[in-house]
């Protein structure tokens, strides 16, 4: 066991049949009635934001207050001009629907708030949030990262972890996350599946968070593929919602691991989405934790797929199995919706190599539980992903 470790998961969580409609009563109870409400293009075109805003209607609010629609990276202009509406309109919280570019926002906005500064740096110096707190309601509309549910940010070159960061609550309804298209649950899902996974590789056995990450894996193997293969199926989308959530919480309090470094190397120098990178970094990341933590690899192989098959395969067999069982929800997911598993399946020539594993070298989630990966390392992963 760690001589020492730090866990805190802040937010409450709503998930379920009509989840949309308890916003009122959450509002209610954080002493709020006219929120900030920030939306993601994507959204506003689905028509989440429709039903949020009748949600809130129906559940009380006085007023709500419409953000200027999100932009598509984390933007510190946007988080001010934001932070000028919200104490322009008098608000009194923030909703945020979307994925984690607005998620991203949102807590930006609640940092500038809370602190009453216009910059990142000084906060980032500070190591703290400190001032009136904020209420920040999260309603995902995309399954992925779990940024809704965690308390971390990364703007720029700034990375910035806080508990008062973790939003108040967090809403999940089927009605929201089934509108997304099929492609884009794919990718969300990989990305989350790789959340699940290195979160519970980068954790102990007797770590907290691997607790959140093993319930998110067997989730996410029992429901993603059917969420994306049928996006009426209410409760496979739930869950699979549900699973991403979870996933977000156990890799927010351990975030690191190659999976994620490698997607990030990917996503900076192709300009591919990062979503899709996670469907080609997981298996080579697996590979390399095989290495260097083959125990907890083998345990990957009873939550990817269940007790009897895990009982039935002889020890020696198991961690092979388990990046199998993630190859064989990777190529389902691919089949349905075309993401890519493979690099040569996308535009990235092999002359980048060096380039990504540059990139990926010197991303933070490159620090793992069994050392730092270094450029060769990387090298030979893009190798095995080709």
């Amino acid at each position: 066991m760690r001589k020492f470790f730090e866990f805190q998961n802040a937010a409450k969580i709503n998930c379920g049949e009509a989840a949309l409609q308890t916003i009122g009563k959450e509002l209610c109870y954080l002493g709020a009635s006219k929120p900030l409400l920030l939306v993601s293009s994507n959204a506003s075109k689905l028509g989440v934001a429709e039903k949020v805003l009748t949600a809130l209607k129906n559940g009380g609010a006085k007023e709500v207050v419409l953000a200027d629609v999100v932009p598509d990276t984390v933007d510190l202009d946007y988080g001010r001009s934001q932070k000028d509406a919200y104490i322009s309109a008098e608000c009194d919280s923030i909703v945020a629907v979307g994925g984690d570019v607005v998620m991203d926002s949102a807590k930006v906005v609640k940092l500038l708030l809370t602190e009453g500064w216009d910059e990142i740096l000084p906060i980032a110096a500070e190591c703290s949030v400190k001032g009136k707190d904020i209420p920040l309601i999260a309603i995902p509309s995309e399954n992925g990262s779990g940024k809704e549910a965690n308390g971390f940010i990364e703007v720029g070159e700034y990375y910035l972890s806080s508990p008062d960061l973790v939003p108040s609550v967090v809403i999940i309804d089927e009605d929201v996350t089934m509108t997304a298209p099929t492609r884009e649950v794919a990718a969300c899902g990989a990305y989350a599946l790789a959340n699940a996974i290195e979160g519970y590789l980068e954790s102990e056995e007797t770590d907290i968070t691997g607790i959140y990450a093993e319930k998110a894996i067997r989730l996410l193997s029992l429901n993603l593929r059917s969420a994306v293969k049928d996006g009426d199926d209410a409760e496979t989308c739930r869950a699979t919602a549900l699973a991403a959530t979870l996933a977000g919480i156990a890799y927010g309090s351990n975030p690191y691991g190659a999976a994620h470094a490698l997607a990030s190397g990917l996503s900076e120098v192709s300009g591919l989405p990062l979503e899709e990178m996670f469907a080609i970094s997981l298996l080579p990341a697996m590979r390399r934790a095989k290495e260097k933590r083959e125990k907890r690899v083998k345990t990957l192989y009873f939550l990817l797929a269940g007790a009897d098959k895990y009982a039935d395969t002889p020890d020696s067999e198991r961690a092979d199995r388990a990046i199998s069982a993630a190859e064989e929800i990777l190529s389902e997911l691919s089949e349905v919706s075309g993401i890519p598993t493979k690099i040569s399946q996308t535009d990235i020539d092999r002359e980048l190599f060096g380039k990504i594993a540059d990139a990926a070298t010197d991303k933070r989630a490159s620090i793992t539980e069994s050392g730092p990966i270094g450029k060769a390392e990387f090298i030979e992963m893009l190798n095995q992903a080709y």
